[in-house]
């Protein structure tokens, strides 16, 4: 199975033998030290599963038996859930947190769906004004980024606007979730020579 990091969305493969008829295991990220609970896929019925999306209409979808050993690396990762499928070709798209717990930092968007939220979701912020799952950011074959709000308590402001409905941000626009401020920026990678 794949393990998420709720902390830094770090993804990593747990072998599911390794839970030896536990409901769940404690399970610590290798690259942030956050620990958190990873359910046994094979527990009992009663224990909730996260939904899983269904793939794109675009891809296959990944066959369930199959191992990623000794596959080439597009394979590995595609089953892995880490290759950029469904993303615009020749651009990366960044979110950098102004302000709030992760201010000055920068994170990749590798996903065309990114949630943010304090409980679930891609950017988990601990920030006690923004609501458990906050505001979806969705990247179009097209290259353009659209911003909804999730019915949140406290609302998402672009600018200083309140949107109500899915609302286009451009490169380096800011917009606000709770008391955190984001700067979209999107690069060409065929101008700055990254793959």
């Amino acid at each position: 199975m794949i393990v998420t990091c709720p902390t830094c969305a770090s993804r990593f493969q747990y072998g599911d033998e390794r839970f030896q008829g536990a409901p769940s295991k404690r399970f610590r990220c290798p690259k942030c030290d956050h620990t958190f609970e990873v359910l046994n896929p094979a527990g009992p019925a009663e224990v909730p599963r996260p939904v899983e999306m269904p793939p794109t209409p675009a891809q296959p979808p990944p066959k369930p038996t199959e191992t990623s050993r000794r596959r080439g690396r597009d394979a590995m990762l595609t089953l892995s859930g880490l290759k950029n499928d469904g993303m615009p070709p020749g651009l990366r798209f960044s979110l950098a947190f102004l302000t709030g717990p992760f201010a000055s930092s920068v994170r990749v968007l590798d996903s065309p769906v990114t949630i943010i939220g304090r409980e679930e979701g891609d950017v988990v912020i601990n920030d006690p004004e923004i609501s458990r799952r906050h505001a979806r950011i969705e990247i179009h074959p097209d290259g353009t980024v659209w911003l909804s709000d999730l019915g949140s308590t406290n609302g998402t402001t672009v600018g200083s606007a309140p949107i109500q409905e899915a609302t286009r941000i451009l490169d380096r626009q800011e917009f606000s979730c709770g008391r955190s401020t984001f700067m979209l920026l999107v690069r060409d990678t065929n101008a700055i020579g990254m793959e």
